[in-house]
């Protein structure tokens, strides 16, 4: 009888000894998973860049997700065009970004895949150049402000979400958020989900 309890103990310890490792494996790949989930999709890095652009009299822009864009004049007769770009993301959700020269036109365009993906570009211009911004999609209003600074060319731009901000610069469209003008005439075609563009 004692050598059959004791067969039953060693059977009992050795399972205890086997659940035991299964409990602690399972600890550890639960900590590895969350860990690796923080590195991939909740860890954000911060890329720039700059490039210049020649030959260029108009700029087609358009953006998709959190994008913000600033638009500024630059006086001196310059055909050339200089995009600046500071992009946020995670590993898996980098921006996707195209930008071609034809006939004198850029065409540019930002697509941001989700939440945790943001950019901010800026793009310099001949202050005569004429600019077309077309947004959307935007998750967060703040993220993407459309923002036009000393251009006399034609400037038009719609948004929805977005948000304009428009300094020295005549602009026609439509946007779906937030205008605000320095000068209220200079926003006057654009239409706004606002009663009114508001004047800062």
């Amino acid at each position: 009888m004692s050598g059959s309890n004791g067969r039953v103990r060693i059977w009992f310890a050795a399972l205890l000894r086997s659940a035991t490792a299964l409990v602690l494996t399972l600890v550890i790949l639960a900590l590895l998973g969350g860990v690796t989930d923080v590195v991939l999709h909740k860890t954000r890095h911060t890329s720039s860049n700059s490039t210049t652009f020649t030959g260029i009299h108009a700029v087609n822009v358009v953006l998709d997700g959190d994008i913000s864009l600033t638009v500024l004049g630059k006086a001196g007769g310059q055909t050339s065009a200089t995009l600046s770009a500071v992009d946020t993301s995670t590993p898996f959700d980098d921006p996707v970004r195209t930008a071609n020269v034809i006939g004198g036109t850029l065409y540019l365009t930002e697509h941001c895949p989700d939440s945790r993906c943001t950019a901010q570009l800026t793009l310099m211009l001949d202050t005569s150049d004429e600019v077309d911004v077309v947004a959307g999609n935007a998750l967060r209003i703040d993220q993407a402000v459309v923002d036009f600074n000393g251009m006399d060319g034609r400037s038009t731009v719609q948004a929805a979400p977005g948000k304009l901000i428009v300094t020295d610069t005549v602009v026609t469209g439509a946007v779906i958020g937030q205008v605000e003008c320095d000068r209220f005439e200079d926003c006057s075609g654009v239409a706004t989900s606002f009663a009114a563009a508001q004047t800062r």
